[in-house]
């Protein structure tokens, strides 16, 4: 089923177990273009919040060199296309090793569901990450919807939804502290 852009974001924001449910037949091929909208909000938001905290806060270092040679307008255009082209990589490789784990919890439906799962759940952090304070609040809430629609549209427990998207996060952990705890005992130390 696919309905109206702003449909959709009212949906996943206020009544997500309702609009999964209906969005649960849905290819990823209907997903993907609400997923480039919400990537070029993002980018155009980020763009003028770039763009006005060079004006605000005066000259950073190496954005005062992309604003001189963008312009104000291109730095929007420029924040559009990475974003958009960051946000379809992080798509890919993010869904790709989400779905390694809704496996490992059960979830036996094909990685396209999984990609979905993750577009849907970014409507509230592509919305309103951009935003300080309120984009902490947002990725919470894209976390507990990501929760949500792999349960949903995977046709898992609860429980096992959580496993899987969570134990990214625990595994990501226990790997960056190995990896400080190695760099720890493996530098030279000073006497």
């Amino acid at each position: 089923m696919s309905t109206g852009f702003l449909d959709n974001v009212k949906g996943f924001l206020l009544d997500p177990t309702g609009t999964l449910t209906a969005h649960k037949d849905e290819s990823l091929g209907d997903a993907l273009p609400y997923y480039l909208i919400l990537l070029a909000i993002y980018g155009l938001l980020n763009g003028i919040f770039i763009g006005l905290g060079y004006g605000i806060a005066g000259s950073f270092s190496g954005l005062s060199a992309a604003l001189t040679a963008f312009g104000a307008i291109g730095t929007i255009i420029v924040a559009i296309v990475v974003m958009i082209i960051a946000g379809l990589i992080a798509l890919f490789i993010g869904g790709c090793i989400l779905h390694i784990f809704v496996y490992i919890a059960g979830g036996r439906k094909d990685i396209s569901t999984t990609l979905r799962a993750v577009i849907y759940s970014a409507t509230p952090n592509l919305l309103f990450g951009w935003i300080p304070f309120i984009g902490f609040l947002a990725g919470v809430w894209s976390l507990v919807l990501e929760v949500l629609a792999i349960r949903e549209l995977h046709e898992i427990s609860t429980a096992r939804a959580v496993i899987a998207v969570i134990l990214p996060f625990i595994l990501m952990f226990v790997l960056i502290a190995l990896a400080l705890a190695f760099f720890l005992i493996s530098a030279p130390t000073i006497t």
